[in-house]
């Protein structure tokens, strides 16, 4: 009988088999990786080109100023003093002025910019504190020429900054607008399940770094949701889009979140701005208009919290306000965070008035 030989030649035909699926296996896994490969590069060229593309239609509207480790773009028009700075909120380039700055034009000298990384600027290798955009700002007011004094104006986190700066140069300030700006200890006060809401969001960083360089973060339109619809110019608009599709801009977004995240629980209050003239601009719209527009149930949080969220954000904006002696504020009844776009000509009267208070001392 045989049975041993059938029994080998069976396993040996089981081997053979199994080796030939391996094979196969090991092939396709070889073209996935090929494949993987090809897509990438192409999505390198794609984002390189589409990059150079959109400086060349989208030029800078201003100027590039060395700072030394990174260039910044500065943007000013108008005459008169003081200067006003528009300082933008967290992942903003200097465009979201927008609305604003052109009118200001016809009453004063004003200027915005762009941090590192965003707009047409240079990003920084690291997250940078209030107390380091400060003295980039600084620099770069020097570095231009810009003289004093400043009215410093400053959307949410760009709150920080202003105030850092008037911290650090406080015979160079003589007056502030805040626009619903940023609070140090302002997580203390909002509900967990809203904190929570907020950190799910910036979960999208790590994946928009690792997108952007591919141009997958262009392709998806996902920062789409970050211009005003129908509020611009359609080239405006479009120049504004060339900005967020930087290949450095998540990076630095990411950068920005992490540095701001600590002064949104900082354990000590913001220091006194003493009688500087200021107007603080508030968010004005009704607890459940917020709810509907954060999605309402769909963003798993109740009604309730919502309306522990307004109350909060009320506490934060008298808070600001009671920081100047001069201290007002100015509820923005139509607006959400996003008062310079919703309500442009109040930011502008708070802006003109806090000029008129000026030339008036």
């Amino acid at each position: 009988m045989n049975t041993t030989n059938d029994q080998k030649d069976f396993q040996d035909e089981r081997i053979g088999k199994r080796r030939n699926c391996l094979g196969c296996l090991g092939r396709g896994a070889i073209g996935l990786m090929i494949l993987l490969v090809v897509v990438l590069m192409a999505g390198l060229i794609y984002q390189s080109t589409a990059s150079a593309n959109d400086l060349k239609y989208y030029p800078p509207p201003g100027e590039l100023y060395d700072l030394g480790d990174y260039k910044l773009h500065l943007y000013c028009i108008g005459e008169g003093s003081p200067t006003v700075i528009l300082e933008a909120g967290s992942g903003l380039p200097a465009m979201t002025w927008y609305l604003v700055q052109k009118e200001i034009e016809g009453f004063a000298r004003v200027c915005s910019y762009d941090r590192p990384g965003y707009g047409w600027s240079d990003p920084a290798s690291d997250p940078l504190s209030p107390a380091q955009v400060a003295t980039d700002l600084h620099k770069l007011l020097e570095i231009a020429q810009v003289p004093g004094p400043y009215i410093l104006v400053g959307h949410s986190a760009g709150g920080y900054y202003v105030r850092a700066y008037t911290n650090q140069y406080p015979s160079e300030v003589v007056g502030m607008v805040l626009v619903d700006a940023a609070y140090e200890q302002q997580d203390l006060l909002y509900p967990p399940e809203y904190l929570k809401l907020m950190n799910n969001s910036a979960a999208i960083l790590p994946l928009c770094k690792i997108m952007a360089p591919f141009g997958g973060m262009r392709i998806m339109k996902i920062l789409n949701a970050l211009i005003p619809a129908n509020l611009m110019p359609a080239e405006v608009e479009e120049a504004f889009l060339s900005t967020i599709h930087r290949t450095s801009y998540c990076k630095s977004m990411a950068n920005e979140t992490e540095a701001v995240a600590s002064f949104r629980s900082h354990p000590d209050l913001p220091n006194s701005l003493g009688d500087l003239p200021l107007i603080v601009l508030s968010a004005g719209i009704a607890a459940d208009e917020v709810y509907t527009q954060m999605g309402g149930a769909k963003s798993g949080i109740s009604r309730e919290v919502y309306a522990k969220v307004y109350e909060a954000n009320q506490e934060i904006q008298k808070e600001l306000a009671s920081l100047s002696t001069q201290g007002q504020q100015v509820i923005a009844t139509k607006s959400g965070h996003m008062v310079h776009y919703s309500q442009p000509d109040l930011v502008i009267y708070a802006i003109q008035t806090i000029v008129e208070q000026v030339h008036g001392r």
